[in-house]
């Protein structure tokens, strides 16, 4: 079992997510842009990986060592990606690992990281395997997408973090 340490993952968060963002914010707002998007899925990653004392994983397999991160608008489904020449191999290798889950106000001001244990994405995983091993008999296509919704990730997870407005929520 991990230790989670949220006032770290917190810290960072502060500086590198809310800060930044909210500093580029009345730039985006000058050009007819919004913030969604702004932050980047490395910057999730290293905030997970605060959080959960891991560390990033080598080659293309899960993203952190212990754990796959996924991040979306609250209420969004988790977006999973496999291309062609290492799909089979990310699939097999998110299998091992439990998954965190970051969700997140367009504003990044609310944020909640919920984990869901590899054994209870396991099913969903195996629904997927053959429908990614079909997607590739057709030389044409180079990536396979599959999701897994909100409703599901807050059902069978255990939320770790939450921020509100700005401000971290004492741990549940």
């Amino acid at each position: 079992m991990f230790r989670i340490n949220p006032s770290a993952a917190y810290s960072f968060y502060k500086q590198f997510i809310l800060d930044y963002s909210q500093d580029k914010s009345a730039i985006y707002e000058q050009y007819g842009f919004t913030l969604q998007g702004s932050v980047g899925s490395k910057d999730w990653e290293v905030f997970a990986a605060i959080l959960m004392g891991d560390r990033a994983s080598p080659g293309d397999g899960a993203d952190l060592e212990n754990f796959e991160v996924k991040s979306a608008l609250i209420g969004n489904s988790f977006e999973y990606q496999y291309h062609r020449n290492r799909g089979l191999e990310k699939l097999q290798n998110e299998r091992a690992v439990d998954h965190l889950f970051v969700v997140r106000s367009s504003t990044y001001k609310d944020v909640e990281v919920w984990l869901v244990e590899r054994s209870e994405l396991i099913a969903t995983f195996d629904r997927w395997l053959p429908e990614l091993q079909e997607n590739y008999r057709a030389a044409s296509r180079q990536r396979f997408r599959r999701s897994v919704t909100y409703r599901f990730v807050v059902s069978q997870g255990t939320k770790l973090m939450e921020i509100r407005n700005g401000a971290l929520i004492e741990p549940v």
